[in-house]
């Protein structure tokens, strides 16, 4: 009887011993000074670029993708059990987009289309931050103002149309980034964006579909500042 009493007691503690060994293991793992700082650098690299719904396909639009970035840290006691945080990041780029084809498209008299785009573009996303010196990735929203836009339609007839119908000026996009860190401050971030909403309408007679939309990988090297030790 004994013996099961202090067994009993024994579970009785059990969860406070494991609650504090939990609260002890998320104090070590919640100790990173970055998760309490804001942290910055930059972003360079190449967009692949179409523009669903112009009647062709293909990433085919080399353009580049630059700027600067900032990351927001939510602290140290975020819940998480394991070594990260959440964090905001902030960027501020220019970005060239577009499409480029060749081949007859259905519906229409075109052989050939080339679409530059570019973009001042401001991506917010939500992160999960593990410092300036490890892996990470987020996603969410980036908004895009089109300073220039360049177009040329070339047609069966072997004449050649500067423009269709305009972009529209603001582009809404949703974003998905990975940051693969491989040296120092160093990392290859690849990221996936498209637009939620129509870049242009009523573009049909040019081929493809009414409503089209900026579809987008990019490759890109983002350096970051860490902390000096």
């Amino acid at each position: 009887m004994q013996i099961s009493r202090k067994i009993g007691k024994v579970y009785l503690l059990l969860p406070f011993f494991l609650l504090s060994e939990t609260q002890s293991v998320r104090a070590q793992y919640h100790s990173n000074p970055e998760y309490e700082e804001l942290q910055g650098g930059l972003v360079a690299g190449l967009n692949f670029s179409q523009v669903d719904g112009d009647g062709y396909k293909g990433y085919n639009k080399t353009g580049f993708t630059g700027g600067g970035i900032l990351y927001l840290p939510f602290g140290n006691n975020v819940g998480l059990p394991f070594d990260a945080t959440i964090a905001l990041s902030l960027e501020v780029l220019y970005e060239q987009k577009g499409s480029y084809g060749k081949g007859s498209v259905i519906n229409a008299n075109i052989i050939g289309q080339n679409i530059r785009l570019h973009y001042a573009e401001v991506p917010i996303q939500i992160n999960l931050f593990r410092g300036t010196r490890k892996s990470n990735f987020g996603m969410g929203l980036a908004v895009g103002y089109l300073g220039l836009s360049e177009e040329t339609i070339e047609q069966d007839n072997a004449t050649v149309l500067k423009d269709g119908y305009p972009f529209h000026k603001f582009d809404l996009s949703y974003v998905l980034t990975a940051n693969i860190h491989i040296y120092k401050g160093f990392f290859i971030s690849p990221r996936f964006e498209y637009s939620l909403l129509s870049i242009r309408n009523n573009n049909s007679r040019f081929g493809g579909r009414n409503e089209q939309y900026n579809n987008t990988v990019s490759v890109r090297i983002m350096y970051l500042v860490g902390r000096k030790h």
